[in-house]
């Protein structure tokens, strides 16, 4: 692993468990890309709050040192101002018997040691079908403005303070061949929810053992989309740290085992260990096993997290570092879909669902699919004339992703 890398991972390492760093001092160069990383992977608040008290940094150009801290302060701010709106908004909802489960968000961000350094785009709630227009009445009455999207998803934006409420009748879609099957899990997601207490206010989210579960199948779900960043495995492990006591280990083993994605998760342990100073004594792991260590010496067991550490460090949050990765979408999920390799008839001719939302039309009227083709083809010849380079480097790397799918036994 190159030598940023490792610094920034000691940096994000420092500030999970609120350590000083030690990793030693890291020249102006190196910094530079280190900030890059942090934005890629939406961790400049965490990584600024490591650097701002080492010599090394206070010896850095004054610019970068000021751009630096004005972009994590802002972050911050905006943050605060999120969270806050968030709450008012979840009392509201309470006022009027809206039975809303929180998902990701607030709820991760309440496990570290300064929440608002840790940043969310958005809220996620789950409501049932019965309060889905209530509740945009709700919202809408309060100021937001509805969002529409796809099935029974939609989003609620607030303008004057950034704050986004993405809301859903389920945690995946029915329609996705590749991991529609999931919701299957989550059946009684509200008869299991509980309530976890947030600057006063009583929020309702998953129980324990439904979140960490559903965080392996979201990091999954991004990984098919183009990837998943080191913040989501941070998420993982510090979950595990804060409510691990509350977990059927043998359960969720189970769960997973049966789906195919032990492997995965136990390779998101073995990062967390190696890279983010997790305290691997609050899980329980296959078998009842207690000591990771005897896991990785096992043959029952694949450990060798390297190629999936690499592949999110270049990913970035949700796998938006390049146009090259998010096209790789359509290869991933068709290789889980078919199960056997993606290909690239698939590639360039895609399905109704996964088409018709960027060619609405296809909404109403799926027969016009062979025009959909024609018009996506003809867009991306535009974009990319007199440069092949990019429709190579997107099969190469959907290739290798692919590989990465079956390397952690998602896909035979």
């Amino acid at each position: 692993m190159e030598k940023v890398n490792l610094q920034f991972l000691d940096l994000l390492k420092s500030s999970l468990n609120n350590d000083i760093y030690e990793g030693g001092d890291i020249d102006s160069q190196d910094l530079k890309q280190i900030y890059n990383l942090a934005q890629m992977h939406h961790v400049v608040p965490m990584i600024y709050g490591v650097l701002h008290n080492e010599e090394f940094f206070k010896n850095a150009d004054e610019n970068f040192k000021m751009m630096f801290k004005q972009v994590a302060f802002k972050l911050v701010v905006s943050q605060i101002q999120r969270s806050n709106r968030f709450l008012e908004l979840y009392k509201i909802l309470k006022e009027k018997n809206i039975e809303a489960i929180v998902f990701k968000g607030i709820i991760f961000r309440n496990m570290y040691n300064n929440p608002d350094d840790r940043m969310s785009s958005d809220e996620d709630i789950l409501v049932k079908k019965e309060d889905y227009e209530k509740l945009k009445d709700i919202l809408c009455g309060e100021g937001l403005e509805f969002i529409e999207k796809e099935g029974n998803e939609c989003a609620y934006l607030c303008r004057n303070t950034g704050l986004c409420i993405e809301v859903s009748t389920s945690l995946f879609s029915h329609e996705s061949k590749a991991y529609g099957h999931l919701n299957r899990l989550f059946d009684d997601i509200f008869e299991k929810s509980i309530t976890i207490n947030i600057d006063g206010v009583d929020i309702k989210t998953l129980s324990h053992e439904q979140h960490l579960i559903y965080i392996v199948f979201h990091n999954m779900k991004h990984f098919l989309h183009g990837g998943f960043g080191i913040r989501q495995v941070a998420d993982f492990s510090k979950y595990i740290e804060t409510y691990g006591q509350f977990i059927d280990w043998e359960n969720f083993w189970s769960d997973l085992r049966i789906l195919n994605y032990d492997t995965f998760a136990l390779n998101l342990i073995d990062i967390s260990l190696k890279y983010l100073g997790f305290d691997y004594t609050k899980a329980i792991y296959p078998k009842g096993v207690r000591d990771f260590n005897i896991i990785i010496n096992s043959k029952d067991y694949y450990i060798n997290s390297d190629d999936l550490i690499s592949d999110i460090l270049s990913a970035g949050v949700f796998g938006g570092s390049t146009k090259e990765r998010k096209h790789t979408a359509l290869m991933t999920l068709n290789a889980v879909e078919d199960q056997k390799n993606g290909n690239r008839f698939k590639a360039i001719f895609p399905s109704v669902d996964y088409l018709k939302g960027n060619y609405t039309y296809l909404q109403k009227h799926p027969i016009l699919l062979p025009i959909a083709w024609t018009q996506r083809i003809f867009s991306y010849i535009k974009r990319n004339k007199n440069n092949t380079t990019s429709y190579i480097n997107t099969m190469e790397l959907g290739k290798q992703r692919i590989e990465l799918l079956k390397e952690y036994k998602i896909i035979k």
